[in-house]
């Protein structure tokens, strides 16, 4: 663990690795954090067994399976000392732990890197990781939101499959055919992350500003449209209720084959292999105006200190060809390294979803979310605002009304 506190954690020396590595003799144990469910923190198990076996090095997994309770420990672990040397973080809480400089940044070590180069990622999530025009942690993944469906479902309602690209009133003539007495046509935890493509899809902005924003701009013509858009899957009867949501999750629902589609990012693969019942596979974000998707990354943040060396021998292995392989076979990621996102590694169609392709094609359209000192309160206060909307409890301007009140300003 760092032994390392958040006041007085900044400094001006060069970082060690871009003077060196360290030796592999003199590689001490370092502690790897990650958040989420026990199908998807197995990979990373397996990556660090990997890693023994290839280097002799070794690295702990700490599981936290809540991703608040991982944001929470992380930042008692840095005022106490005791944080992790390196950590799984999404990039849109990125700020509030480089602003304070407790992050020890990426882009010195991955310049004189020889197990890979900037060039060997995506730009879009490589942009992700940059605070103040420094990158601070490297992208493990390059994912974004997706319709996941039932193909029996479909082929049952007499619903053609979706193609490389469908318009929201195909997305919507889904959803209505595939709602019956026993299934729901589709379902989504609307949050901000979920609302944001709504928005673009529609022609709009999320933001007066993506660098330095100061309001969001869902109370434009377009940012109405994509609202609207979205709620009318629960308005119409399409979805479920705030009650049954409550009492089954949407990933539930569709895992025992009751609901016919269901957004969400990669993460969820490799829950949705364990499926025996049903065929399924995903398709992209539908079309409105014009296509668009956003970002959902992870990266591997290393902690200042003494073993930020050692930490990123561990990234680089994770992080280059062979750690990305690994990472993909697991089903959870969407590769950031091109050479294997391109590749059988990820694109294998006898592995579901058969159409991966679809997290490939959408980097072409991608957005991301603003990254600010304080975006994760910002997007606590509107996921529980939009919450309350597209469940029907408060109306389309009562929310623009108060997501104006409480969150202009405090970005």
């Amino acid at each position: 663990m760092v032994a390392l506190g958040l006041s007085g954690c900044g400094g001006e020396d060069e970082p060690a690795a871009a003077r060196g590595t360290a030796t592999a003799e003199a590689v001490p144990e370092i502690t790897f954090q990650v958040t989420g469910d026990p199908e998807e923190t197995r990979v990373y198990k397996d990556l660090a067994e990997s890693y023994k076996r290839d280097t002799g090095r070794t690295v702990k997994i700490d599981e936290v399976p809540e991703r608040d309770v991982h944001l929470a420990k992380l930042t008692t672990g840095f005022s106490a000392g005791q944080a992790p040397e390196v950590f799984l973080l999404n990039y849109r809480y990125l700020g509030g732990f480089a602003d304070k400089g407790v992050v020890e940044p990426a882009g010195p070590r991955l310049d004189k890197s020889n197990a890979f180069a900037r060039e060997d990622f995506y730009p879009i999530p490589m942009a992700a990781f940059e605070y103040q025009g420094e990158l601070q942690c490297v992208p493990q993944n390059a994912s974004s939101l997706a319709v996941y469906y039932n193909k029996d479902l479909f082929e049952r309602a007499g619903v053609a499959e979706p193609g490389d690209s469908w318009t929201y009133e195909q997305f919507t003539t889904a959803a209505d055919k595939l709602t019956t007495g026993e299934t729901y046509g589709v379902g989504i935890d609307l949050s901000t992350i979920r609302a944001a493509p709504w928005v673009w899809a529609a022609g709009g902005e999320l933001v007066d500003d993506p660098v330095n924003p100061t309001k969001f701009l869902f109370d434009t013509p377009e940012g109405r449209r994509g609202l609207e858009h979205v709620v009318a899957l629960r308005a119409n009867g399409w979805s479920p209720t705030a009650d049954e949501a409550d009492s089954k999750a949407i990933d539930e629902r569709f895992l025992e084959g009751s609901l016919g589609m269901f957004l969400s990012s990669r993460r969820d693969v490799p829950m949705l292999r364990t499926i025996t019942g049903f065929e399924w596979d995903v398709a992209p974000f539908p079309t409105d105006v014009e296509p668009a998707s956003v970002l959902h990354s992870d990266g591997f943040c290393i902690a200042k200190g003494e073993h930020a060396d050692a930490a990123w021998l561990w990234v680089e292995y994770a992080l280059g060809k062979a750690g990305q392989q690994v990472l993909a076979a697991s089903g959870r990621s969407v590769p950031s390294l091109k050479a294997v996102a391109e590749s059988p590694a990820f694109l294998d169609p006898s592995e579901p979803p058969a159409n991966s392709k679809v997290f490939v094609d959408a980097l072409s359209q991608m957005h991301q979310l603003p990254v600010t000192a304080n975006w994760s309160e910002v997007e606590g206060r509107t996921d529980d605002i939009l919450g309350e909307l597209y469940y029907g409890r408060i109306e389309l301007d009562e929310a623009l009304d108060r997501l104006a009140k409480e969150t202009d300003g405090q970005f």
